[in-house]
């Protein structure tokens, strides 16, 4: 390794050390803003979360079902505050969208696929009013109301389950960005050893320009 035998002019070793030095500020700066910025959008979803007040049911009052979606005995009886927390409740929020769909007697329907369903009720609703039959007419609002329900039913748990399933990619972003804060205030370190090394230490002092 005969280049570390290399002696470097004045001129040249100052730019070395402007080099390391350089690289450990700008290190520094982004990888400090780096983690303030995972810090600041995990906060941000920890208040709002917590602002939902929303808390898992407690373990003896789950069902076999409920206990098997992943996570859910773990968050028993705590208030949800987490991007992972929020994931395990949309699954919840899921399984009881779907034991909705079965009681009102649409397995497996959806909010988009009952707006059909909605519709031809309207129009059974419309023919037995213009005919002017008063069981048919019973039946199918007594229908079209169960749907329209059910189909609001599916709205609201779509909306939730839609912000819950964000804050979950946030928070996962957020550790991201936290991480690699991590990992650059590190390599910042590095840079200002080396720094400091080279410029107290250096293995070859300079020679004259």
């Amino acid at each position: 390794m005969k280049f570390l035998n290399y002696r470097l002019s004045a001129a040249m070793w100052s730019r070395v050390l402007l080099l390391w030095l350089i690289l450990a500020i700008g290190a520094l700066v982004i990888g400090g803003i780096a983690l303030w910025l995972g810090q600041f959008i995990q906060g941000n979803i920890r208040d709002e979360l917590v602002s939902q007040q929303i808390t898992f049911s407690p373990v003896d009052g789950l069902s076999d079902e409920e206990k098997a979606i992943p996570g859910i005995v773990e968050n028993a009886g705590q208030p949800l505050t987490s991007g992972n927390q929020a994931k395990v409740y949309s699954e919840y929020i899921g399984l009881h969208m779907r034991h909705a769909a079965e009681e009102a007697g649409y397995p497996g329907e959806v909010y988009a696929t009952l707006g059909g369903i909605q519709r031809k009720f309207r129009a059974e609703v419309a023919a037995a009013q213009e005919a002017s039959d008063e069981t048919a007419l019973e039946a199918s609002q007594a229908g079209l109301d169960a749907v329209t329900n059910l189909r609001n039913t599916m709205l609201t748990g779509n909306t939730l389950r839609g912000n819950l399933l964000s804050a979950f990619g946030w928070d996962n972003v957020a550790t991201g960005v936290t991480v690699t804060g991590v990992v650059i205030l590190v390599l910042a370190l590095v840079f200002f050893v080396l720094f400091f090394y080279e410029w107290r230490q250096g293995h070859l002092p300079p020679t004259e320009a």
